[in-house]
């Protein structure tokens, strides 16, 4: 059962993919995350496996609460952001979801899309 969440949509990183690879961020958020995140940590578990992780239905309130719809292709991938594919991080009972990808040859994009705490 997801607890709370906040919805965000803001882009953390915008420009050269080597820029971002060694950064870490501390996401402007209500709930707490236990300090900074690592770029890796951060584009490191695809978000559709979430789903064997916290379940169908949490899975399926993220999916509706943070408006991120399914790419239409066989791997069955979600969008956020500018059409990015979605990672999440899992810290304890808080999932953080990010967009990231080439927007443009050469850019790439970081959004952190929102913050659920799942029971």
């Amino acid at each position: 059962m997801i607890t709370k969440y906040e919805k965000i949509g803001s882009l953390i990183f915008d420009g050269n993919e080597q820029d971002v690879v060694s950064r870490s961020f501390q996401p402007d958020t209500q709930t707490d995350l236990g300090g900074a995140i690592e770029f890796d940590d951060a584009v490191k578990h695809d978000f559709e496996d979430l789903r064997g992780v916290i379940g169908d239905d949490d899975f399926e309130s993220i999916i509706k609460t943070g408006e991120f719809t399914p790419d239409g292709g066989f791997l069955h991938q979600y969008r956020g952001n500018d059409n990015l594919k979605l990672y999440y991080l899992k810290r304890g009972k808080t999932v953080v979801v990010f967009a990231y990808g080439e927007f443009q040859p050469t850019r790439y994009k970081l959004y952190l899309e929102g913050v659920w705490v799942v029971k």
